[in-house]
């Protein structure tokens, strides 16, 4: 049985917290990832993550403009979580690695003035080039979209999304009960919802 099939094996029997521990301790000592956004799921993995290991290595992904509010918050989750090895990219490692091929999180950016995103990949390949474990955390989409496994392997790497079937009420629970915050645009709510016919304003993605 290779590490793969054996993570894969007992990964149903564990919660994303006690996945997560056998990853980062027992399994992938030193050589474990996380890759995140600010988003709510993201800063889910990244509390049960400090919970582990603090100097856990973490990536910020981001594309394009990043608002001050982001940034001020990014600084407040990292500090309240005592996040210790935090680095930052913007996704243009396109290079891929000889034996390898692109790893990459999907993402929408927004433009300086607010009034037009777009969808782009960011390119991840030089960042976890040093690892051998991928915690995917950057939940920009919904997973179904492009990942059906919560444990795959992707040529050299174990990618884990730990919260593959969580729910949007799992997720604001254990936001309220770690009494963690949201991102301030997050919580806001227009006054009335639209009508069936009338489509959503675009939406804020950070």
């Amino acid at each position: 049985m290779t590490i793969y099939q054996d993570i894969r094996s007992i990964s149903p029997d564990l919660s994303a917290e006690e996945l997560l521990r056998h990853l980062i301790v027992e399994r992938f000592p030193g050589k474990t990832v996380v890759t995140a956004s600010l988003k709510a799921p993201s800063v889910v993995v990244l509390k049960m993550v400090a919970d582990i290991d603090r100097a856990t290595p973490v990536v910020f992904c981001r594309r394009g403009f990043q608002f001050p509010e982001s940034r001020a918050y990014r600084e407040r989750i990292v500090a309240l979580l005592g996040l210790e090895n935090i680095s930052e990219t913007a996704g243009g490692e396109t290079e891929i690695v000889a034996g390898d091929i692109d790893h990459s999180e999907r993402m929408w950016s927004e433009t300086e003035d607010g009034m037009a995103r777009s969808y782009e990949i960011c390119h991840l390949n030089r960042t976890l080039a040093p690892y051998d474990c991928w915690i995917s955390a950057v939940y920009h989409l919904p997973r179904s979209a492009h990942i059906e496994r919560r444990v795959d392997v992707e040529r050299r790497l174990i990618r884990v999304d730990p919260l593959l079937r969580w729910s949007r009420d799992e997720v604001r629970a254990f936001m309220r009960e770690q009494g963690l915050p949201f991102h301030p645009r997050a919580v806001r709510r227009r006054l009335e919802p639209p009508k069936e016919s009338q489509p959503l304003p675009p939406t804020y993605h950070f």
